[in-house]
């Protein structure tokens, strides 16, 4: 039965689409590897149509290893998170930036006003609203400003 099932090109070929195709629904980085093994057995299979299903399903484990192992070159040649600036750190990019601060800092904790938004943040020093405040340091995310410098 499972025979009849990928004797024929487009049997690898469809599997492979959908199996990659799967990788959208389910995101994970895998599937998209495997649908891609089972495309090189259609392929391959479209040369040599009278491969025998044993060599199928060993061309398939070695396309599906070797295009993971291509993957994962990839995605290790493509850096690390820290080399793309500020993407998801936004708190991060706020430091040495000048807000003005939107409540007075009552107990070391206020609001400052960062565009369109606010965030709570903290400070060591008396802050009254609307005076200009510089962030030094982000402390359990979230922004520590302290006084502007005049300048």
């Amino acid at each position: 039965m499972i025979e009849q099932l990928f004797d024929f090109t487009w049997g690898w070929i469809i599997a492979g689409v959908v199996i990659a195709g799967l990788e959208i629904l389910i995101p994970g980085v895998f599937l998209l590897w495997i649908g891609l093994g089972a495309l090189a057995v259609g392929l391959l299979l479209s040369l040599f149509p009278d491969l025998p299903v044993a060599w199928q399903s060993l061309v398939f484990a070695v396309a599906m290893l070797a295009s993971l192992g291509l993957g994962f070159w990839l995605q290790r040649r493509s850096g690390s998170p820290a080399d793309h600036g500020f993407l998801n750190r936004e708190t991060e990019a706020m430091v040495g930036q000048r807000y003005l601060a939107l409540t007075a800092f009552v107990a070391g904790r206020g609001r400052i006003t960062v565009q369109d938004s606010s965030f709570a943040a903290l400070s060591d020093e008396p802050i009254a609203a609307g005076e200009l405040v510089e962030v030094v340091a982000i402390v359990e995310g979230k922004p520590k400003v302290a006084k502007a410098a005049q300048g």
